[in-house]
C-alpha cells in the first residue's frame, strides 16, 4: 500500500536553471507558492539553488559524489519542512543549516569511499591520449587539494563563487554574513592561491558541477545495489518465504523495477526517479497487484514483492531502495474481518503471539483503510497499510462489485526483519554480515 505522496522527486532531476536568479522578493513568491503545493514553484527553487548546495556540500565533505547526495537529500527535507519555515524570504540561509546537517550526517558516519558510479554510465570517448588524461587529473587534483588547504570559511566562499559563478550578495544571502565578509574571504583566498591559479580554481569547480547524468547517476548506482531477495540465507529472503509459506493458496506475481509513468495506477509519477521520459523506477508494489487481478476469475489470491525506490533521506529508518510485500485477495464475501484475520495470520507467522491495533487511514483506489500496529516489547511499530477495493477499483481490474469483494494490504520487509532481528537500524541489512562484501561491489 503507499502512503501520501510527496509528489517532488521528479524535481529533482530537471535541466539546471540558465535565467537570471531571484531576489529577496522573488525568492518569497517561490516559497509560498510551494507552500500551497505547486511543484512547478518548487522546481524553480531547486533549479536555483541546486549549485548552491551542491557547493556547499562539498566546501565541507571534499568529496563531489558525496556532494550530490547530500544536495539532493536536502531539497527533499526542505520540501517537507517548507511549512516550519516562518520567514519565506529567509530560505536561502535556512536551507544552508539543512544542507549542513546532512553533511554532518555524512562526517559522523565516517561513510566508506567508494567508487565513482560514473563507471556505470555511458562515457564519450576523449581523443586524448592516456598520458594526457593522466596529466589533466593531476593538474586537477593539485587545483583541488590547494581549494581544500583554504580555511573553512574561505573554502566555502571560493566555492560558490566559482562554482556557478554565484554574486557576491547572493553568498552573502546564503552564508548569512554581511557581503563584506563574503568580500574579503574571497581576497584572502586569493592571496593564498598561488598566482595564475584563480582561472585553473574556476575552470575545476566548473567542470565537476552536476551534469545532465545527474539523476541518471543515482539511478544507476540505486539499480546496482545488492538483491538481498536473491541471497540464500538473507533475514529479508527468510521473512517473504515465511509469508508465502502461511498463504500457500496465494500465487506469486513477478513484477518489474522499471515501469512506464502512464501505467502507474496507485501513487503520483513525480514522486519517483525518472529513468527517462516515459518510464520511472516504481515507488511500490502495489500496482503491479492489482493491474495482476484482471483477466482472472475470482477467487483471485496474489502475492507479490521485490525492491521499489523513493527519493527519500536515508537513515535508521528509511532507505532508497527497499523491499515492499502486497497481498490481494478478490473473493465473494471478502469483508473487512476477513482481511484483519489474513493480516493477522501473516503476522503471527513472524511474530507469536501478535499484538495487534489498529488505526484509520486513507489510501487512493481503497475503502475501510486501515494501518496496523505491533507491539514488539513495549514499543508499538506500524507494520501494514491496508483497505477494502473500492467499486470502481474492481471494476478496473475487471470484476463485478455486485458479486465479489476485494481487499489488499502492503508491508516493508526491511521492517518486519529489523523487528525480528531486533535492529534499530534497517540499513544493516544492506551490510556484512548480512550481504557479502563481494555483493557491495
Amino acid at each position: 500500500m503507499v502512503s501520501s505522496s510527496r509528489q517532488f522527486g521528479s524535481l529533482l532531476q530537471k535541466a539546471f536553471w540558465h535565467e537570471a536568479r531571484p531576489e529577496v522578493e522573488e525568492v518569497k513568491s517561490l516559497v509560498e507558492r510551494s507552500r500551497s503545493g505547486d511543484l512547478d514553484a518548487f522546481g524553480q527553487i531547486v533549479r536555483r539553488f541546486q549549485d548552491m548546495a551542491y557547493g556547499f556540500a562539498y566546501s565541507i565533505l571534499g568529496d563531489f559524489h558525496c556532494a550530490e547526495d547530500v544536495a539532493q537529500e536536502a531539497f527533499i527535507d526542505a520540501y517537507r519542512q517548507l511549512a516550519d519555515l516562518r520567514k519565506p524570504e529567509a530560505f536561502p540561509g535556512w536551507f544552508r543549516r539543512i544542507v549542513f546537517k546532512y553533511c554532518d550526517r555524512v562526517i559522523r558516519r565516517k561513510r566508506a569511499q567508494t567508487a565513482p558510479i560514473d563507471d556505470a554510465m555511458p562515457i564519450a570517448a576523449n581523443d586524448a591520449g592516456p598520458a594526457r588524461i593522466a596529466e589533466g587529473r593531476e593538474l586537477e587534483e593539485r587545483v583541488l587539494d590547494a581549494v581544500r588547504a583554504l580555511p573553512g570559511h574561505q573554502r566555502t566562499a571560493t566555492t560558490l563563487f566559482y562554482i556557478n559563478g554565484y554574486s557576491q550578495k547572493e553568498i552573502a544571502a546564503f552564508l548569512e554574513v554581511p557581503v563584506t565578509t563574503v568580500k574579503k574571504r574571497l581576497h584572502d583566498s586569493r592571496k593564498r592561491l598561488r598566482k595564475g591559479m584563480i582561472d585553473m580554481v574556476e575552470n575545476t569547480l566548473k567542470s565537476n558541477t552536476p551534469d545532465e547524468r545527474f539523476s541518471q547517476r543515482v539511478i544507476a548506482e540505486l539499480l546496482a545495489r545488492p538483491r538481498p531477495l536473491e541471497i540464500e540465507g538473507h533475514p529479508i529472503r527468510d521473512i517473504l518465504e515465511t509469508i508465502r509459506s502461511s498463504l500457500p493458496e496465494y500465487d506469486l506475481i513477478e513484477g518489474q523495477e522499471t515501469v512506464e509513468k502512464s501505467a502507474a495506477v496507485i501513487g503520483d509519477p513525480k514522486d519517483a526517479y525518472h529513468v527517462d521520459e516515459n518510464r520511472i523506477l516504481r515507488t511500490q508494489t502495489t500496482d503491479t497487484i492489482i493491474q495482476s487481478m484482471a483477466g482472472r476469475e475470482p477467487p483471485v489470491r496474489l502475492l507479490t514483492a521485490g525492491r521499489v525506490f523513493r527519493p527519500d533521506a536515508e537513515d535508521r529508518g528509511h532507505l532508497k531502495v527497499f523491499h515492499q510485500i502486497d497481498v490481494l485477495c478478490v473473493q465473494a464475501g471478502a469483508n473487512p474481518d476477513t482481511m484483519k484475520a489474513t493480516i493477522r495470520k501473516v503476522l503471527e507467522s513472524l511474530f507469536s503471539p501478535a499484538e495487534l491495533k489498529w488505526r484509520p487511514a486513507c489510501f487512493a483506489g481503497f475503502e475501510h483503510c486501515l494501518e496496523t500496529d505491533i507491539r514488539i516489547g513495549e514499543s508499538w511499530f506500524e507494520v501494514v497499510g491496508c483497505g477494502m477495493l473500492t467499486a470502481e477499483t474492481l471494476r478496473q481490474g475487471g470484476h463485478d462489485p455486485e458479486s465479489a469483494s476485494g481487499f489488499a494490504f502492503g508491508m516493508g520487509l526491511e521492517r518486519l526483519a529489523a523487528l525480528k532481528l531486533g535492529i534499530g537500524d534497517i540499513r544493516k541489512l544492506w551490510q556484512p554480515p548480512y550481504v557479502p562484501e563481494e555483493a557491495q561491489e
